[in-house]
């Protein structure tokens, strides 16, 4: 089990390993999840559509934007966060 202190102003950081294993970059955000018997859990916020950002600017310069382009782009994103070639 990994632990974290909590700072007098509320803060933890992460541990790396809990880091590591929840695929979690800098800037990446974590919801609390309250359990009824007072526990939590750290769940990973996701955002599907955020590699996406900018492509609708090609659109402006007459760049066709294809289904192609926007599964490389994700797939490239996945594999940057996950540590895949």
């Amino acid at each position: 089990m990994e632990t974290a202190k909590l700072t007098a102003k509320g803060q933890i950081t992460i541990p790396k390993k809990v880091r590591t294993g929840m695929a979690l970059d800098v800037g990446d955000r974590v919801a609390f999840e309250l359990d009824d018997d007072g526990g939590a859990r750290i769940v990973p916020v996701r955002h599907p559509l955020k590699p996406l950002r900018g492509f609708l600017a090609a659109y402006a310069t007459g760049r066709k934007v294809d289904d192609e382009r926007i599964r490389e782009a994700l797939r490239q994103r996945a594999a940057r966060k996950h540590g895949l070639p």
